[in-house]
Protein backbone atom coordinates (compact mmCIF):
# COMPACT_ATOMS: atom_id res chain seq x y z
CA UNK A 1 0.00 0.00 0.00
CA UNK A 2 2.96 2.31 0.55
CA UNK A 3 3.34 2.70 -3.22
CA UNK A 4 -0.19 4.15 -3.30
CA UNK A 5 0.97 7.11 -1.21
CA UNK A 6 4.12 7.47 -3.22
CA UNK A 7 2.12 7.58 -6.44
CA UNK A 8 0.41 10.78 -5.31
CA UNK A 9 2.07 14.17 -6.04
CA UNK A 10 3.82 15.40 -2.90
CA UNK A 11 2.15 18.81 -3.06
CA UNK A 12 -1.39 17.46 -3.46
CA UNK A 13 -3.70 16.95 -0.52
CA UNK A 14 -5.07 13.44 -0.13
CA UNK A 15 -8.83 13.34 -0.77
CA UNK A 16 -11.70 10.95 -0.26
CA UNK A 17 -11.41 10.04 -3.97
CA UNK A 18 -7.94 8.69 -3.29
CA UNK A 19 -9.25 6.63 -0.39
CA UNK A 20 -12.03 5.25 -2.58
CA UNK A 21 -9.56 4.26 -5.31
CA UNK A 22 -7.17 2.53 -2.92
CA UNK A 23 -9.95 0.76 -1.01
CA UNK A 24 -11.76 -0.22 -4.18
CA UNK A 25 -15.05 1.38 -3.19
CA UNK A 26 -17.15 4.36 -4.28
CA UNK A 27 -16.54 7.86 -2.94
CA UNK A 28 -20.03 7.86 -1.42
CA UNK A 29 -19.09 4.77 0.59
CA UNK A 30 -16.04 6.58 1.97
CA UNK A 31 -18.25 9.53 2.94
CA UNK A 32 -20.74 7.22 4.66
CA UNK A 33 -17.96 5.48 6.61
CA UNK A 34 -16.56 8.73 7.96
CA UNK A 35 -20.05 10.00 8.72
CA UNK A 36 -20.36 6.96 10.99
CA UNK A 37 -23.40 5.55 9.17
CA UNK A 38 -24.34 2.33 10.97
CA UNK A 39 -25.60 0.61 7.79
CA UNK A 40 -22.07 0.27 6.37
CA UNK A 41 -20.79 -3.29 6.74
CA UNK A 42 -17.97 -3.71 9.31
CA UNK A 43 -15.59 -5.31 6.79
CA UNK A 44 -16.17 -2.40 4.38
CA UNK A 45 -15.46 0.11 7.16
CA UNK A 46 -12.23 -1.69 8.02
CA UNK A 47 -11.09 -1.60 4.37
CA UNK A 48 -11.77 2.14 4.12
CA UNK A 49 -10.08 2.95 7.46
CA UNK A 50 -7.02 0.93 6.48
CA UNK A 51 -6.75 2.65 3.10
CA UNK A 52 -7.17 6.10 4.71
CA UNK A 53 -4.44 5.39 7.24
CA UNK A 54 -1.99 4.08 4.66
CA UNK A 55 -2.28 7.08 2.34
CA UNK A 56 -2.52 9.64 5.15
CA UNK A 57 -6.11 10.79 4.66
CA UNK A 58 -7.74 12.95 7.34
CA UNK A 59 -11.42 13.86 6.86
CA UNK A 60 -12.26 17.58 7.01
CA UNK A 61 -14.89 17.48 9.73
CA UNK A 62 -15.46 21.24 9.66
CA UNK A 63 -16.19 21.28 5.94
CA UNK A 64 -18.45 18.25 6.26
CA UNK A 65 -20.32 19.94 9.06
CA UNK A 66 -20.84 23.10 7.05
CA UNK A 67 -22.37 21.05 4.22
CA UNK A 68 -24.51 18.75 6.35
CA UNK A 69 -25.47 21.35 8.96
CA UNK A 70 -24.29 18.98 11.70
CA UNK A 71 -20.94 20.09 13.10
CA UNK A 72 -20.87 17.89 16.21
CA UNK A 73 -19.61 20.95 18.08
CA UNK A 74 -21.07 22.13 21.39
CA UNK A 75 -20.30 25.70 22.44
CA UNK A 76 -19.33 26.36 26.05
CA UNK A 77 -19.50 30.06 27.00
CA UNK A 78 -17.58 31.09 30.12
CA UNK A 79 -16.86 34.38 31.89
CA UNK A 80 -13.56 36.15 32.39
CA UNK A 81 -13.21 35.53 36.15
CA UNK A 82 -12.62 31.81 36.20
CA UNK A 83 -10.33 30.41 38.88
CA UNK A 84 -10.13 26.77 40.07
CA UNK A 85 -13.89 26.27 40.41
CA UNK A 86 -14.81 27.17 36.82
CA UNK A 87 -11.62 25.65 35.41
CA UNK A 88 -12.76 22.37 36.91
CA UNK A 89 -16.20 22.82 35.36
CA UNK A 90 -14.68 23.50 31.92
CA UNK A 91 -12.56 20.34 32.10
CA UNK A 92 -15.52 18.24 33.24
CA UNK A 93 -17.72 19.55 30.44
CA UNK A 94 -15.02 18.96 27.81
CA UNK A 95 -14.69 15.35 28.96
CA UNK A 96 -18.46 14.77 29.04
CA UNK A 97 -19.04 16.34 25.61
CA UNK A 98 -16.27 14.27 24.02
CA UNK A 99 -17.65 11.16 25.68
CA UNK A 100 -20.94 11.67 23.82
CA UNK A 101 -19.03 11.81 20.53
CA UNK A 102 -18.93 15.58 20.08
CA UNK A 103 -16.36 18.33 20.49
CA UNK A 104 -16.32 21.24 22.92
CA UNK A 105 -15.55 24.74 21.64
CA UNK A 106 -14.95 27.29 24.41
CA UNK A 107 -15.91 30.95 24.07
CA UNK A 108 -14.71 33.41 26.71
CA UNK A 109 -16.68 36.56 27.48
CA UNK A 110 -14.10 39.21 28.44
CA UNK A 111 -16.41 42.18 29.06
CA UNK A 112 -20.11 42.91 29.09
CA UNK A 113 -19.85 45.34 26.17
CA UNK A 114 -18.58 42.54 23.92
CA UNK A 115 -21.51 40.18 24.44
CA UNK A 116 -22.91 40.89 20.99
CA UNK A 117 -19.62 39.94 19.34
CA UNK A 118 -19.37 36.74 21.39
CA UNK A 119 -22.89 35.66 20.46
CA UNK A 120 -22.18 36.37 16.79
CA UNK A 121 -18.98 34.32 16.96
CA UNK A 122 -20.77 31.40 18.63
CA UNK A 123 -23.39 31.33 15.90
CA UNK A 124 -20.80 31.62 13.11
CA UNK A 125 -19.28 28.30 14.19
CA UNK A 126 -22.67 26.63 13.63
CA UNK A 127 -22.59 24.93 17.02
CA UNK A 128 -25.32 22.39 17.59
CA UNK A 129 -26.06 23.69 21.08
CA UNK A 130 -24.69 26.15 23.64
CA UNK A 131 -24.02 25.72 27.37
CA UNK A 132 -23.60 29.07 29.11
CA UNK A 133 -22.10 29.28 32.60
CA UNK A 134 -23.35 31.68 35.26
CA UNK A 135 -20.33 33.97 35.13
CA UNK A 136 -20.98 34.76 31.47
CA UNK A 137 -24.75 34.72 31.14
CA UNK A 138 -27.13 37.57 30.45
CA UNK A 139 -30.78 37.36 29.50
CA UNK A 140 -30.10 39.19 26.23
CA UNK A 141 -27.39 36.70 25.23
CA UNK A 142 -29.67 33.70 25.76
CA UNK A 143 -32.56 35.27 23.86
CA UNK A 144 -30.39 36.09 20.83
CA UNK A 145 -29.08 32.53 20.65
CA UNK A 146 -32.58 31.12 21.00
CA UNK A 147 -33.84 33.35 18.19
CA UNK A 148 -31.38 31.55 15.91
CA UNK A 149 -32.89 28.16 16.80
CA UNK A 150 -29.83 26.95 18.69
CA UNK A 151 -30.59 24.95 21.87
CA UNK A 152 -29.31 26.70 25.02
CA UNK A 153 -28.70 25.41 28.53
CA UNK A 154 -27.91 27.75 31.40
CA UNK A 155 -25.50 26.28 33.95
CA UNK A 156 -25.22 27.32 37.62
CA UNK A 157 -27.62 30.25 37.54
CA UNK A 158 -31.38 30.67 37.33
CA UNK A 159 -32.86 33.68 35.50
CA UNK A 160 -36.61 34.13 36.10
CA UNK A 161 -38.67 34.64 32.96
CA UNK A 162 -36.10 33.03 30.68
CA UNK A 163 -37.59 30.15 28.70
CA UNK A 164 -34.51 27.91 28.56
CA UNK A 165 -33.41 24.75 30.32
CA UNK A 166 -31.42 25.47 33.47
CA UNK A 167 -29.25 23.53 35.92
CA UNK A 168 -28.27 25.47 39.02
CA UNK A 169 -27.51 25.45 42.74
CA UNK A 170 -29.69 27.27 45.28
CA UNK A 171 -27.17 29.96 46.24
CA UNK A 172 -29.66 31.56 48.63
CA UNK A 173 -29.85 28.32 50.57
CA UNK A 174 -26.06 27.92 50.57
CA UNK A 175 -25.46 31.35 52.09
CA UNK A 176 -28.34 30.89 54.54
CA UNK A 177 -26.68 27.73 55.81
CA UNK A 178 -23.45 29.66 56.45
CA UNK A 179 -25.24 32.40 58.41
CA UNK A 180 -27.07 29.84 60.55
CA UNK A 181 -23.87 27.88 61.23
CA UNK A 182 -21.89 30.95 62.30
CA UNK A 183 -24.71 32.08 64.58
CA UNK A 184 -24.94 28.64 66.18
CA UNK A 185 -21.18 28.79 66.81
CA UNK A 186 -21.71 31.96 68.85
CA UNK A 187 -20.63 34.61 66.35
CA UNK A 188 -22.49 37.93 66.42
CA UNK A 189 -19.88 40.30 64.99
CA UNK A 190 -19.70 39.01 61.43
CA UNK A 191 -17.93 40.21 58.28
CA UNK A 192 -18.77 39.61 54.64
CA UNK A 193 -16.44 39.72 51.61
CA UNK A 194 -18.16 39.51 48.24
CA UNK A 195 -17.10 39.51 44.60
CA UNK A 196 -16.56 43.05 43.37
CA UNK A 197 -19.09 42.66 40.51
CA UNK A 198 -22.81 42.38 41.20
CA UNK A 199 -23.67 39.14 39.41
CA UNK A 200 -26.97 37.31 39.86
CA UNK A 201 -25.27 34.58 41.87
CA UNK A 202 -23.63 37.11 44.19
CA UNK A 203 -26.96 38.81 44.78
CA UNK A 204 -28.55 35.48 45.75
CA UNK A 205 -25.76 34.74 48.22
CA UNK A 206 -26.15 38.14 49.84
CA UNK A 207 -29.93 37.77 50.12
CA UNK A 208 -29.59 34.41 51.82
CA UNK A 209 -26.84 35.47 54.22
CA UNK A 210 -28.27 38.83 55.28
CA UNK A 211 -31.86 37.59 55.56
CA UNK A 212 -30.95 34.80 57.95
CA UNK A 213 -28.77 37.03 60.14
CA UNK A 214 -31.56 39.60 60.35
CA UNK A 215 -33.87 36.87 61.60
CA UNK A 216 -31.40 36.49 64.46
CA UNK A 217 -31.39 40.24 65.11
CA UNK A 218 -28.02 40.96 63.47
CA UNK A 219 -28.25 44.03 61.23
CA UNK A 220 -24.71 45.46 61.30
CA UNK A 221 -22.45 43.43 58.99
CA UNK A 222 -18.99 44.67 58.04
CA UNK A 223 -18.48 44.46 54.26
CA UNK A 224 -15.59 44.33 51.82
CA UNK A 225 -15.29 43.49 48.13
CA UNK A 226 -12.61 41.56 46.25
CA UNK A 227 -11.85 40.01 42.90
CA UNK A 228 -12.07 36.24 42.64
CA UNK A 229 -8.41 35.75 43.45
CA UNK A 230 -6.06 35.09 46.37
CA UNK A 231 -4.23 38.45 46.44
CA UNK A 232 -7.43 40.47 46.36
CA UNK A 233 -8.78 38.35 49.22
CA UNK A 234 -5.54 38.87 51.16
CA UNK A 235 -5.87 42.65 50.85
CA UNK A 236 -9.59 42.66 51.71
CA UNK A 237 -8.84 40.53 54.77
CA UNK A 238 -6.31 43.07 56.04
CA UNK A 239 -8.76 45.93 55.53
CA UNK A 240 -11.55 44.11 57.33
CA UNK A 241 -9.50 42.76 60.23
CA UNK A 242 -7.30 45.80 60.87
CA UNK A 243 -10.08 48.17 61.85
CA UNK A 244 -11.71 48.69 65.21
CA UNK A 245 -14.06 46.03 66.49
CA UNK A 246 -12.90 43.55 63.87
CA UNK A 247 -15.34 40.69 63.14
CA UNK A 248 -14.98 37.33 64.87
CA UNK A 249 -16.12 35.52 61.72
CA UNK A 250 -16.00 36.25 57.98
CA UNK A 251 -17.98 34.71 55.14
CA UNK A 252 -16.26 34.96 51.74
CA UNK A 253 -18.28 34.27 48.59
CA UNK A 254 -15.31 32.50 46.97
CA UNK A 255 -12.76 30.05 48.36
CA UNK A 256 -9.88 31.88 46.68
CA UNK A 257 -10.87 35.04 48.52
CA UNK A 258 -11.16 33.07 51.77
CA UNK A 259 -7.69 31.52 51.39
CA UNK A 260 -6.22 35.00 50.96
CA UNK A 261 -8.08 36.20 54.06
CA UNK A 262 -6.78 33.26 56.09
CA UNK A 263 -3.16 33.98 55.20
CA UNK A 264 -3.63 37.71 55.83
CA UNK A 265 -5.04 36.98 59.28
CA UNK A 266 -2.26 34.59 60.24
CA UNK A 267 0.83 36.02 58.55
CA UNK A 268 0.17 39.77 58.56
CA UNK A 269 -2.00 40.25 61.65
CA UNK A 270 -0.87 37.36 63.86
CA UNK A 271 -4.41 36.05 64.37
CA UNK A 272 -5.29 32.43 65.06
CA UNK A 273 -7.89 30.54 63.03
CA UNK A 274 -10.45 29.72 64.31
CA UNK A 275 -9.67 30.95 67.85
CA UNK A 276 -9.44 34.65 66.92
CA UNK A 277 -11.40 34.69 63.68
CA UNK A 278 -13.48 32.07 61.87
CA UNK A 279 -13.46 31.91 58.05
CA UNK A 280 -15.98 30.33 55.67
CA UNK A 281 -15.64 30.11 51.89
CA UNK A 282 -17.80 29.11 48.94
CA UNK A 283 -17.27 26.52 46.14
CA UNK A 284 -15.23 23.91 48.07
CA UNK A 285 -12.29 23.89 45.67
CA UNK A 286 -9.56 21.28 46.18
CA UNK A 287 -7.23 23.67 48.04
CA UNK A 288 -9.88 24.19 50.71
CA UNK A 289 -9.34 20.65 51.98
CA UNK A 290 -5.55 21.03 52.21
CA UNK A 291 -4.32 20.55 55.75
CA UNK A 292 -2.70 24.01 55.87
CA UNK A 293 -6.10 25.62 55.27
CA UNK A 294 -8.85 23.12 56.21
CA UNK A 295 -11.40 25.72 55.12
CA UNK A 296 -15.09 25.30 55.90
CA UNK A 297 -16.84 25.89 52.58
CA UNK A 298 -20.14 25.56 50.70
CA UNK A 299 -19.92 22.53 48.42
CA UNK A 300 -21.68 22.51 45.05
CA UNK A 301 -22.40 19.04 43.52
CA UNK A 302 -20.59 19.74 40.24
CA UNK A 303 -20.52 16.14 38.98
CA UNK A 304 -24.27 15.68 39.45
CA UNK A 305 -24.97 19.07 37.86
CA UNK A 306 -22.90 18.29 34.77
CA UNK A 307 -24.49 14.86 34.47
CA UNK A 308 -27.94 16.47 34.48
CA UNK A 309 -26.83 19.11 31.98
CA UNK A 310 -25.60 16.41 29.59
CA UNK A 311 -28.90 14.57 29.94
CA UNK A 312 -30.78 17.74 28.96
CA UNK A 313 -28.32 18.36 26.11
CA UNK A 314 -28.89 14.88 24.72
CA UNK A 315 -32.66 15.42 24.78
CA UNK A 316 -32.37 18.81 23.07
CA UNK A 317 -30.19 17.38 20.31
CA UNK A 318 -32.83 14.71 19.74
CA UNK A 319 -35.37 17.46 19.10
CA UNK A 320 -37.10 17.61 22.47
CA UNK A 321 -38.55 21.08 23.08
CA UNK A 322 -39.55 20.73 26.73
CA UNK A 323 -37.96 23.20 29.12
CA UNK A 324 -36.13 21.35 31.90
CA UNK A 325 -35.15 23.10 35.15
CA UNK A 326 -33.20 21.33 37.86
CA UNK A 327 -32.14 22.91 41.15
CA UNK A 328 -29.53 21.28 43.40
CA UNK A 329 -29.03 22.03 47.08
CA UNK A 330 -25.51 22.88 48.27
CA UNK A 331 -23.93 21.38 51.37
CA UNK A 332 -21.69 22.96 54.02
CA UNK A 333 -18.38 21.11 54.29
CA UNK A 334 -17.35 21.70 57.91
CA UNK A 335 -13.62 21.81 58.54
CA UNK A 336 -11.27 23.47 61.06
CA UNK A 337 -11.59 27.15 60.06
CA UNK A 338 -14.69 27.67 62.25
Amino acid sequence: MEKNRESLPLDRKVTSRDVARVAGVSQSTVSRVFSDVSSVKPELKERVYRAAEEIGYRPNLVARGMISGKTNVIGLVVGDSLGPFYNRIINKFAEAIQKMGKQCLIFKVPRQDQLGKIVERVLQFQVEAVIVTASAMTKVMAEVILENNVPVILFNRFIPGLDISTVYVDAVNGATTVAEYLYQKGHRNIGYIQYIKETGEELEKKIGFYSKLRQYGIFQIKEETAEYDYQSGFEAGIRLLSGENAPSAIFCTSDLIALGVMDAARKELGLRIPEDVAIVGYDDIEMSSWESYSLTSVHQPVEEMIEKTMEILDNLLKGEKRRDIKMFNPMLKKRNSV
